[in-house]
């Protein structure tokens, strides 16, 4: 029985489960025995499964008949039964391979879904960089033209003739490319006008037309230097409140030096 993978069940009819198996079966003798068997409803190999009774031993029978009834049985359907297992290891195998397929499809069209989003990503990052580039380029680009429109403001702001009268002080610039300029300015100042007349220097030494200019919008002038005074040093603020009087070491005269800054920060605001 273990060798053709027989499942035997037995009962006494006197109990409630065996009765009920007894009357279905329709068993009139006892001992009875019924070979059960699983067959298909019609002879099509497709048809539907059903289990059906294939012999019955009814009355007291030797272990020799069951035996041989049994033997009967396995050799009339053990063909059958073996074709509806190898059919149902087919579906069980085709439902695995099917199963590992559709995972295995799940799979690429994840990682294939990831590598599009990554790449998506990295073609937004790309294009957000090169915006940003282009628009600190535009930035930079506007950060120069109102700085020389700064400038030539400045040349327009500077006085054509140097004072003459009240307190004046006289002041020799030595500039950060070795030239030295001298220049009168009046005391009620403040120390910015110092580092206007350095920044507007170039412009007015070369004689350009300036023409008429307006002080540039939405614009903070970055002065890439430092005036100062050798001895005792002194670094000389471009402040806006404190002026040329309040300062006595500039008075009657004195000698400042330029300090020119990084050339890093004059490319960034040129």
């Amino acid at each position: 029985m273990r060798e053709k993978n027989v499942l035997v069940w037995g009962g006494n009819v006197r109990e409630s489960e065996a009765f009920q198996v007894s009357s279905t079966l329709q068993a009139t003798t006892y001992p009875f025995m019924a070979i059960i068997t699983l067959q298909s409803g019609s002879r099509s190999s497709s048809g539907s499964l059903k289990m059906s009774v294939v012999d019955r031993i009814e009355g007291p029978a030797s272990p020799e008949t069951v035996i041989h009834r049994c033997d009967i049985v396995m050799q009339r359907h053990g063909q059958t039964l073996n074709r509806m297992r190898m059919e149902r290891d087919q579906r069980e195998m085709e439902r695995r391979l099917r199963q590992e397929q559709d995972q295995a499809y799940r799979e690429s069209l994840k990682a294939d879904q990831e590598k599009e989003r990554q790449a998506r990503l990295e073609r937004e990052a790309q294009a957000k960089k090169e915006e940003e580039a282009k628009r600190a380029e535009q930035e930079k680009l506007v950060y120069a033209e109102k700085r020389k429109q700064y400038i030539r403001y400045l040349c327009d702001k500077l006085p054509t003739e140097e004072p003459t009268e009240g307190t004046v002080a006289k002041l020799s610039f030595r500039l950060a490319d070795g030239e030295r300029v001298i220049r009168k300015f009046k005391g009620d100042l403040p120390l910015e006008a110092l580092y206007e007349f350095v920044e507007a220097y170039p412009l007015l030494k070369s004689g350009e037309d300036v023409g008429d200019n307006e002080k540039p919008t939405d614009y903070k002038h970055k002065f890439n230097f430092t005036i100062i005074s050798p001895y005792p040093r002194t670094v000389y603020e471009p402040s806006t409140t404190k002026t040329l009087e309040e300062e006595k070491s500039l008075w009657p005269s004195a000698t400042l030096i330029v300090d020119a800054g990084d050339d890093d920060d004059d490319e960034d605001n040129e």
